[in-house]
């Protein structure tokens, strides 16, 4: 089973995410943009795990939850990830404390399951490219800042969920295996 750690995004921060995607879809084609019900922010990917391994991974959540206090994430600043010579992946995110310390100790927790590959950075993945001019990323990126500075994206965050990722021809599926409430 594959598995990952993530938080929702509340339907009304994901409307306006949309808002954002239709103005990037307007401006470029290169950017494959991830679909409403895919929308959210990962805490540690896990990747493909035997089902008593998922077991165990609930009951470290269930004890991290408890760890953690809620934490509110204002979407401030738009990037990509690998670097603007070959970007693949854009994004939306923040410095957010809370976020990095819950992360941490989910990941060292977690980390006999599969080892963490990079600093947390509170993050959503609102699109992957290939091959993108670097003229149409730069006016990407200028349009989504100018929308983040326009419109507030923040939103508490009250809990967490460990979520099955099925690979399908048409794109990933999602699917909620468990919720964890912070405490």
């Amino acid at each position: 089973m594959r598995v990952f750690v993530a938080f929702d995004l509340p339907n009304s921060i994901k409307s306006r995410i949309l808002d954002l995607e239709q103005l990037i879809k307007k401006r470029t084609r290169r950017v494959r943009l991830t679909p409403e019900d895919n929308l959210h922010i990962t805490i540690k990917f896990l990747g493909d795990q035997p089902f008593p391994a998922v077991n165990r991974i609930v009951e470290v959540l269930n004890e991290a939850s408890k760890e953690h206090a809620p934490f509110r994430v204002t979407l401030d600043r738009a990037g990509v990830f690998k670097d603007f010579v070959n970007p693949r992946v854009m994004w939306l995110g923040e410095d957010n404390r809370a976020y990095v310390d819950m992360s941490r100790n989910i990941n060292e927790k977690l980390d006999i399951f599969r080892p963490s590959d990079n600093e947390p950075f509170c993050h959503l993945t609102i699109g992957r490219m290939k091959w993108i001019e670097k003229e149409e990323l730069l006016d990407v990126l200028k349009m989504a800042e100018s929308f983040l500075k326009n419109n507030e994206l923040s939103f508490d965050v009250q809990s967490f969920y460990l979520y099955e990722s099925k690979l399908n021809p048409k794109g990933v599926v999602y699917r909620k295996i468990e919720k964890f409430d912070l405490r």
